[in-house]
């Protein structure tokens, strides 16, 4: 079945005075988990935070396996960071909505704002993690820091990370689910034209904020392309 649905976009905020923790939910905490332990100084996370709830961030963009967002859109100093997130592939999909299925409650906890802990449990029992580990995270910036995740990555995931609080489709998404796929597994979506039309102008309006003359903003926003030619 081919993925569709709209790409999420969180609109850009301004100076953020919470949270202040890393995260609120347990499976925001794991996420959060999966990338800290990947970082060599213990500053840098502390910094990233800071940046992550400073306003610096521009719109965030998430679609099937990735995540984008630019740092100080606008600027001379404008930088684009992106996060990869391996995909999780047909069979473990089948194997999670399986278990989704299993109890009514599933499903309304997701629309609800929570990720079932035991929904989770017993996915990860038949081998779906859902919960990436850090073999599953990618990152890259076009910073000159010779080390990944850079300060404008850790930001982002961190920022991914509060998201995910409130919105758990925020981390199925990463790992390749629709909320639309998600509800019902075996329906093909209809691509209306406007609202095709909709999707493709949202993602040339964060295009805009992208720097230019760079080879990650290129492929970031080919990657959105791609994502909108499987929409319309």
């Amino acid at each position: 079945m081919a993925e569709t649905g709209d790409p999420l976009v969180f609109a850009r905020r301004g100076r953020v005075r919470g949270p202040s923790a890393r995260s609120n939910s347990w499976w925001g905490r794991a996420w959060v988990r999966s990338f800290e332990e990947t970082v060599l100084e213990a500053s840098d996370l502390v910094t990233a935070r800071a940046l992550a709830r400073a306003g610096r961030l521009g719109a965030v963009m998430v679609i099937s396996g990735m995540a984008s967002a630019v740092l100080d859109p606008g600027s001379p100093t404008a930088v684009i960071a992106q996060v990869r997130v391996r995909r999780l592939d047909g069979p473990a999909w089948s194997a999670f909505d399986a278990e989704l299925a299993r109890e009514a409650g599933h499903l309304a906890a997701l629309e609800s704002g929570e990720l079932p802990a035991d929904l989770v449990e017993h996915a990860d029992d038949a081998g779906v993690e859902i919960v990436p580990g850090p073999g599953d995270l990618d990152t890259a910036c076009e910073c000159d820091s010779w080390a990944q995740p850079c300060l404008h990555a850790l930001a982002l995931l961190y920022q991914l990370a509060w998201l995910m609080d409130s919105n758990p489709y925020v981390l199925l998404l990463l790992r390749g689910r629709t909320r639309e796929q998600l509800q019902d597994p075996g329906a093909v979506l209809p691509a209306e034209a406007d609202e095709a039309a909709a999707r493709a102008a949202t993602i040339l309006a964060l295009a805009e904020d992208a720097p230019t003359g760079h080879g990650l903003a290129d492929t970031a926003v080919a990657a959105y392309d791609d994502e909108v030619s499987r929409l319309l």
